[in-house]
């Protein structure tokens, strides 16, 4: 699997039927279709990420009333139901990866109210090891999100993800897919 951009990461979580939060992908000047997708799913907070290019502008936490002013600047850019809606639920986040050689690299974090961007900046754990490491065994949830990993077939890719204690998102499961990564 390669993916080369923010836009074919989207395409491949869809592709795959991954679970994720209400999410959909605007232009600059939609503020009508932006303003259909939050009436469609309401929820106190939502996210704003550019897509434009890797590590743009994002905005994990904008309140419902707030979401058409925080658009303006963003000529490419998403809206999904933020995770901050859930940081009672949320159990682990961060970005994970299992090679098929068995090493694993992981940023990750506990914080129920962290984003992966914040997973990387403070993690909890960051490790890059191999799968027979006994140190996994103190990452809670760690069987789950690799079980979650080889039934999906995304080996060879860097996953970021939030896992929860409740089922969330478009397919109410309990991991959420944020972004998929392996050549950019």
């Amino acid at each position: 699997m390669i993916i080369k951009s923010k836009l074919e990461s989207i395409n491949k979580i869809n592709e795959l039927g991954l679970n994720k939060f209400p999410e959909q992908l605007f232009r600059e000047n939609e503020e009508i279709k932006v303003k259909e997708f939050i009436e469609k799913y309401p929820a106190n907070y939502y996210a704003i990420r550019d897509k434009s290019r890797a590590g743009g502008t994002f905005k994990l936490k904008v309140d419902y009333d707030k979401v058409l002013e925080e658009i303006k600047g963003y000529n490419l850019f998403t809206i999904n139901v933020s995770s901050a809606n859930y940081v009672d639920n949320q159990l682990l986040v961060g970005e994970i990866e299992f090679l098929l050689n068995e090493e694993v690299y992981a940023i990750l974090s506990i914080d129920p109210t962290a984003s992966v961007r914040d997973a990387l900046k403070n993690p909890t754990f960051n490790l890059k090891t191999d799968i027979f490491d006994k140190r996994l065994n103190r990452v809670p949830h760690f069987d789950f999100i690799y079980q979650y990993i080889m039934n999906n077939n995304l080996q060879d890719v860097i996953v970021e993800f939030a896992l929860f204690d409740k089922e969330v998102g478009t397919k109410k499961e309990k991991v959420i897919v944020y972004e998929l990564r392996t050549h950019y």
